[in-house]
């Protein structure tokens, strides 16, 4: 199911030091953090998230009948530290059945950059062909994960070998600010394979939508996620016309 890369989940696979430092702000000038990720800490203090993680492997809902527990949601809490706010059942739901219909065809290959959850709601078959790509290091044992931080967008555990390899890029960063929008977009555009017509979902804020158009060509989509613990409503964002967003 994989491109002729020469690269393999568990090829790539790296665990990630536990004892880095984080930076305390967004400063462009800070070191290069060769591939270190972090474990649970304060990176995220006073910053708004979307979602940066999420577990456990959950079929999704078919037909839009009644949907099936959520396992994560059930057992996993938000993490205060990390500003860890999860989707709904329903908007898991919504977002996995998407990328289960964009990367049905054998071979077809989905990024999931700080949006875990959706990952780990995918079919065993298309969860085989994805990557997660996330800081929280607690995925490390995860074949697909790859230990990613946003500051240095391109430098990540066997980026040469995924370069260009990805039909569709799903994107919820830890901070709705133009400045990270603007790394993830370099990340999405180095992950997706050449010459155009690539899928691109997303999720941030209604507001941000004049710079979501122009950083990765996505457009606000009808469906409103929810974030029950979140006091704000968040947009999703496709660059396709989707059935289940739309």
């Amino acid at each position: 199911c994989r491109r002729n890369t020469g690269a393999t989940q568990a090829s790539l696979l790296v665990t990630c030091s536990d004892n880095h430092a984080p930076p305390t702000d967004l400063d462009h000038s800070s070191r290069r953090h060769e591939s270190e990720c972090l474990p649970r800490n304060n990176l995220f203090e006073n910053l708004f998230c979307g979602e940066s993680r999420t577990a456990a492997a959950i079929p999704v809902a078919e037909g839009g009948g009644e949907l099936k527990k959520n396992r994560f949601l059930s057992t996993t809490r938000e993490v205060e530290d990390l500003n860890q706010y999860w989707y709904s059942n329903r908007t898991i739901t919504h977002m996995a059945l998407d990328v289960e219909e964009v990367c049905a065809a054998e071979g077809t290959r989905a990024a999931f950059l700080s949006t875990p959850s959706v990952y780990f709601s995918l079919s065993k078959e298309v969860r085989a062909r994805s990557w997660c790509f996330d800081l929280d290091t607690q995925w490390h044992k995860e074949p697909g994960y790859v230990c990613y931080n946003f500051q240095t967008p391109v430098d990540f555990p066997g980026a040469a070998e995924l370069r260009g390899t990805f039909d569709m890029v799903i994107i919820d960063p830890p901070f709705i600010t133009r400045e990270v929008w603007e790394k993830y977009a370099e990340t999405a555009r180095f992950l997706l394979r050449p010459g155009g017509g690539g899928h691109v979902m997303a999720s941030t804020i209604q507001e941000n939508a004049p710079f979501m158009r122009e950083l990765l060509g996505v457009e606000p989509q009808v469906f409103q996620p929810s974030i029950p613990t979140l006091v704000y409503q968040y947009a999703l964002y496709a660059s396709y016309e989707s059935k289940n967003l739309g």
